[in-house]
């Protein structure tokens, strides 16, 4: 992370970090990671001990509970450490977005500018929380580059998200992968090759737990490799849909124009090698995304 910030982002003149704010933004990392993680991992451990042989059930209960109230809790408590978020100012684009909105009967508790540029010239929007307590989110990066019809385009996009359902159908399949992982946990605790095959000999018939989640946790990287194009193929066709819902509710010539500025001005390659983009790319390609609107 340190040579991506401060010598491929900084190269490109994308990075506006300070080493100041670097170390600030990875000790309050560092910080809630340990307030976060360390009662999920307790709580995973007791359960292990205490709940019997469907122990991983349980877990996969409170796991599944955690991650809900991450989502709750994100966008109000968690966000704020890291960023300021002031409410959109322009009220002739806010007129635009809340018109686009109610077209599109997405509800949201507020429409925020995120400071973003304090960390990088990248620019982005999203929308975050569940239900009433969803809020709409600008990058001033954003704001600063695109038009309110690119913007709106843009907004339009990530509600293409909303009215599909990828959000759901994303938290859906974490759920339902997590219940396979910890099934599959449960079911390695109590094998030995399992254990010696990452070149540790425990004593089975005394309690294992701590070090079968620590060697679970390290194998797990493994299996994502594994899987990792599945989920990105996932997302690319949710990509596509997103366009396409955004070319009906605003202007696929917008949306153009602001994939292009976007792509320029992150310096982002049309052409990337195909087995690349089928492991690691979340998004289409530029110029398949644009081969695809309506109006390119």
């Amino acid at each position: 992370e340190l040579y991506s910030t401060f010598r491929i982002e900084q190269q490109f003149g994308f990075n506006r970090m300070t080493w100041r704010l670097y170390v600030i933004d990875l000790v309050k990392g560092v910080a809630v990671g340990v307030l976060i993680g360390l009662p999920i991992a307790a709580l995973v451990l007791w359960l292990m001990n205490a709940a019997g042989a469907l122990w991983w059930l349980w877990a996969w209960g409170a796991w599944m509970v955690f991650n809900l109230a991450i989502l709750v809790l994100y966008p109000t408590v968690i966000a704020p450490l890291f960023n300021k978020f002031e409410p959109l100012a322009d009220e002739t684009l806010k007129t635009r977005v809340q018109s686009l909105m109610a077209r599109c009967g997405f509800k949201a508790k507020g429409l925020f500018v995120m400071d973003g540029s304090r960390r990088s010239a990248h620019g982005n929007a999203y929308f975050t929380g569940l239900g009433a307590a969803k809020r709409v989110v600008f990058f001033d990066t954003l704001l600063a580059k695109l038009s309110p019809g690119e913007v709106e385009a843009v907004l339009a996009h990530e509600l293409g998200h909303f009215k599909h359902r990828h959000v759901t159908k994303r938290i859906a399949m974490m759920f339902g992968l997590s219940l396979l992982g910890f099934a599959l946990l449960g079911w390695l605790t109590r094998e030995a090759w399992f254990y010696a095959g990452l070149g540790v000999q425990p004593n089975l018939a005394a309690p294992n737990d701590a070090l079968a989640l620590l060697l679970f946790m390290l194998a797990l990287p493994v299996f994502g490799f594994f899987v990792s194009p599945l989920f990105a193929q996932l997302s690319r066709r949710h990509e596509f849909e997103a366009d396409a819902y955004a070319c009906a509710q605003a202007s696929g010539a917008d949306l153009a124009a602001a994939l292009l500025k976007l792509h320029e001005d992150n310096a982002s390659t049309l052409t990337p090698d195909p087995l690349y983009v089928r492991f690691y790319y979340s998004h289409p390609p530029a110029s398949e995304r644009l081969a695809a609107l309506p109006t390119a």
